[in-house]
């Protein structure tokens, strides 16, 4: 607000309405500046003569007198009730009496003028002892009107009467407000005030210094008045503050939350401790069911009984205070329940027996959620600043409330993934294993076919030392062969949760080569490996990692050509003289993959095998081998030149702390 005009003005204008319209006042309070209207009592600061405010306010305060009194004149009386009751303070009557005269005051009609208002300048074109012609020039940069005009002719008019002088004559020639430039008066001053100013000479000191005393014990009185009211103010400023901060800080715990129940636990905490509330209840809206219902509560004496807990009530019952919050998003506030209508069979205050209740809204993206009904609970009802840290604090209560319901939901989807994901592993092991099925059945029954032969001999060349010897040799290897293709077959199949621990790596690899053996022997191929004898014990999850080994080998072997080549190589990697990683290289000489499709092969879904007239697969199982090392923290890459063959390399960390719970992470591997 610019500080254009004193509140002298405003003081006479509140007086005279006063006198002339019963006491009353009201009319001319409201709507004048928006920081007036935050003051609790806006007449009491324009009733200050000390204070400055816009010329516009004086100009609707005008315009209000007038309507209520129904007198256009108002600006010009209010003028002349301010110099007939002395509204002016000890300083402007000091600097109007010490002139002595009216001809002197108007010499100093400029310095009279910016003691009151800085919306003109005032131009004196003649003074003399019984006349004077004045021009008031008036700034086009701030917003006057016609009733500023008649109170500064009434204030020129009336100023004899401050020192016991008569009022002038004055006439306007011309008013900047009918189009001219500027508003000039001409004065006339009546003989008998010159005997007034003579006269006023000899009195002027004393009732100037009376003045000042009754002036100074006034203003004494004001100050001791107003410095009480700044210590109030800075006692309630500290307070809010403490309020705000310790509200900022609990938001930002609240915030970090993600569990919805101990997130309602800890709102509940937070609002006995900020907001002094006792007891209080969360209902979130069930956009399912089309009602509110309890969440959580607190501050019930034997614990909150069962009946609140499986409370419910539906969003079109409008006149549950409840919903009825929920439905508009604004606070109720109801002091007493006992003068209230509101149904005493109500659950929440059969059960609860609040003696008050305030119901606010938790509202996030422009959407309410739910509501918070608190009560005191000692039957005072709730104060005003408590009920305002609650507003303050509620949205902060929503964003929290639906992150965790978030998450919430988010935790049911992942666990729902990682079921489907454990679903589309089993099927890539059963389209792989359905296919090798058929090879095993051709590679078990062969041993068996020897083991046969061998029985069926063994009664007519039981003597034979040689035989037996040998007999028993190859039986037992053919055996132990078939044992252990079924063993490795059964170990793939079988489902499981992740489980990381200690395996002997290259045992693991050998494992796989069994296994895709029958594929790879039918065509001839030679398996190389190369392995890094410094590799012993690997922490990881078996099963993971020989599928990743399985289905890479597969795939090796189907690209490859009759009598091909597969070369498995691993390289323990040491950083910082410590192991850091193993390095694990699958390559073939087989047709490789064309650099179109190198983007797309660990994409779900997608296979090059029906191109190739292969048997046709899932299209899982480079998508999942990747997906199994990523939850070892490791990585699989491809490197591939078409007709000369395909590498896969393997990074894997040699990090301990995956698979284990997170109470375990921070504590110390022991050594191997």
């Amino acid at each position: 607000m610019e500080k254009e005009v004193s509140c002298l003005c405003c003081k006479a204008i509140f007086e005279y309405v006063k006198v002339y319209n019963n006491g009353d006042y009201s009319g001319l309070i409201g709507n004048l500046n928006p920081e007036l209207d935050l003051l609790d009592d806006p007449a009491y600061y324009l009733s200050n003569e000390k204070n400055w405010i816009s010329t516009s306010v004086v100009i609707k305060l005008l315009e209000r007198a007038k309507a209520i009194l129904k007198d256009d004149m108002a600006p010009y009386k209010i003028a002349r009730f301010l110099a007939e009751n002395a509204f002016l303070s000890l300083t402007h009557i000091q600097f109007i009496k010490s002139f002595w005269s009216y001809r002197k005051a108007l010499l100093n009609a400029q310095r009279i003028n910016d003691q009151w208002n800085r919306n003109k300048k005032v131009e004196i074109l003649r003074n003399k002892r019984n006349n004077a012609v004045i021009r008031l020039h008036w700034d086009p940069q701030i917003n006057a009107t016609k009733d500023l005009c008649l109170y500064n002719q009434g204030c020129y008019t009336f100023m004899p009467v401050i020192w016991g002088g008569k009022p002038l004559d004055l006439e306007e020639k011309c008013c900047y407000f009918n189009g001219a430039p500027y508003c000039e008066y001409h004065l006339t001053l009546p003989f008998l005030n010159r005997f007034y100013e003579i006269f006023s000479r000899f009195f002027t000191p004393k009732s100037t210094l009376m003045e000042l005393i009754e002036e100074v014990e006034a203003d004494k009185k004001i100050i001791e008045r107003q410095y009480e009211e700044v210590n109030r103010l800075n006692l309630e400023l500290n307070q809010k503050m403490k309020q705000l901060l310790a509200t900022q800080d609990t938001a930002k715990a609240i915030l970090s939350v993600i569990n919805l129940e101990k997130l309602l636990t800890t709102i509940m905490q937070t609002l006995s401790e900020i907001g002094k509330i006792k007891r209080a209840v969360i209902l979130l809206v069930n956009d399912k069911d089309n009602c509110l219902e309890y969440m959580h509560g607190t501050g019930f004496e034997a614990g909150v009984p069962e009946e609140v807990k499986y409370y419910k009530v539906p969003l079109h019952r409008v006149n549950n205070i409840l919903v009825r919050v929920a439905n508009t998003g604004l606070p109720e506030y109801i002091p007493s329940i006992a003068d209230s209508s509101l149904r005493r069979e109500n659950i929440m205050l059969t059960y609860g027996k609040p003696s008050s209740v305030y119901v606010v809204p938790l509202i996030t993206r422009s959407k309410v959620i739910g509501v918070i009904a608190a009560d005191s609970g000692d039957g005072k009802g709730i104060p005003k600043d408590t009920r305002e840290t609650l507003e303050i604090f509620t949205p902060q209560i929503a964003i929290a409330i639906e992150n965790a319901r978030l998450y919430r939901e988010l935790e049911k989807q992942m666990l729902d993934l990682k079921k489907s994901y454990a679903l589309l592993s089993r099927a890539e092991k059963f389209s792989f294993l359905g296919n090798l099925a058929g090879r095993l059945a051709h590679e078990i029954s062969d041993p068996l076919k020897t083991i046969g032969s061998f029985i069926k001999m063994l009664p007519n060349r039981f003597d034979d030392e040689e035989f037996r010897e040998h007999f028993y040799d190859v039986a037992l290897e053919e055996v132990n062969r078939v044992n252990n293709l079924i063993s490795e077959l059964l170990s793939m199949v079988k489902t499981r949760e992740s489980q990381f621990e200690f395996n002997n790596f290259h045992d693991l690899i050998d494992k796989m080569i069994l296994l895709i053996s029958p594929q790879s022997n039918a065509k001839n191929i030679k398996v190389i490996r190369r392995f890094d004898p410094s590799i012993a014990h690997v922490w990881l999850d078996s099963e993971k990692i020989k599928q990743v080994v399985l289905n890479i080998l597969s795939n090796a072997v189907e690209f490859t050509p009759e009598k091909g080549r597969i070369e498995i190589i691993t390289k323990l990697v040491v950083k910082r003289g410590k192991p850091d990683r193993i390095y694990v290289e699958i390559k073939d000489n087989g047709i490789g993959i064309p650099e179109s499709m190198m983007n797309k092969i660990f994409d779900p879904y997608f296979s090059i095998k029906k191109d190739q007239n292969m048997r046709s697969g899932t299209g899982l199982g480079l998508f999942i081998a990747q997906k199994n090392m990523e939850e070892h923290g490791g990585t699989v890459d491809v490197r591939s030149t078409v007709g000369k063959g395909t590498t896969f390399i393997l990074n894997l960390p040699l990090d301990r702390s995956y698979g284990l719970p997170d109470w375990k992470k921070d504590r110390k591997d022991e050594d191997r």
